[in-house]
């Protein structure tokens, strides 16, 4: 299933620049073409060249678009470094920037090793902020911009991936507290998908991880195009008044229904005595 594509203008974002990090693959490439449609120029930025190249090659021949592509490991701050060096070196700054990159597995809070925990925390909170840091600064030299971080459907918790909520809650927490520090200059806001099925959604959850979701609003997955058409518009002029917030692109899955990202059998405690206070 695709979502709806050109709702926007293409002319909405015509003299902008838009780095994507993870911009190769599934939210990340849909967002990269849904501004590439709007009318910026790109820089799309990940670990794999290849994978970037290929989806340069798609957009630039859809839309005409410059899409040029840069390594980056998030994660790693002297790779931030050296991406914003040649960023500043070849246009000054970007006007957009999202942070799409992260990642996470699907285990009992109970059972995580240290380094399982550490991992997650460090890409999904330290990376957006290694890449908020370096390019909001040029931001702030510059002529301002726009960050947008894609986090999660926050506010309920997610049992089984409790270690990206945390992460992904503090870097709503974070979007809050720069949206003063740095404006007006900078506007930071976040996208919040629900599921979005993709393939790095399939490879993360059990098959059957979607059974209750007839309990949402509206009971089917979202669609890349769904996250990407939500966070053109928060990025682009019609957005101007808004910083500092989430927007749910999730089905209304943070107030109601199943947000379970293992099935109840997987929590092997649930039902059991409590103590007796």
């Amino acid at each position: 299933m695709q979502g709806p594509t050109g709702c926007f203008s293409d002319s909405l974002l015509s003299g902008k620049r838009a780095l994507i990090t993870g911009g190769g693959t599934g939210i990340g490439k849909a967002v990269a073409l849904e501004l590439a449609r709007a009318g910026a120029d790109l820089v799309l930025a990940a670990r794999r060249i290849e994978v970037l190249e290929e989806a340069a090659k798609e957009i630039r021949e859809e839309t005409g678009r410059q899409v040029d592509c840069l390594l980056v490991n998030i994660r790693d701050v002297e790779t931030v470094t050296a991406l914003a060096e040649e960023v500043a070196k070849r246009w000054g700054q970007v006007d957009i920037l999202i942070n799409n990159a992260g990642g996470q597995f699907v285990q009992p809070a109970e059972d995580y090793s240290p380094n399982g925990w550490r991992t997650v925390i460090d890409l999904n909170l330290n990376g957006s902020w290694n890449m908020t840091q370096a390019f909001g600064k040029q931001m702030l030299d510059g002529h301002g911009g726009c960050i947008c971080n894609i986090v999660v459907a926050l506010g309920r918790g997610m049992p089984g991936i409790a270690h990206t909520s945390a992460a992904r809650a503090g870097v709503q927490d974070l979007s809050r507290s720069l949206s003063y520090e740095w404006g007006p200059k900078v506007r930071i806001n976040n996208i919040g998908p629900g599921s979005i099925v993709t393939d790095a959604f399939e490879n993360t959850y059990d098959d059957n991880v979607l059974d209750d979701i007839g309990e949402t609003p509206m009971p089917h997955p979202g669609t890349v195009e769904d996250i990407a058409n939500g966070v053109v518009f928060i990025v682009s002029p019609a957005g101007r008044f808004i910083t500092g917030e989430t927007l749910m692109v999730d089905g209304g899955v943070s107030w109601y229904g199943s947000n379970q990202a293992l099935t109840g059998a997987d929590f092997k405690h649930r039902g059991e005595k409590g103590p007796d206070w």
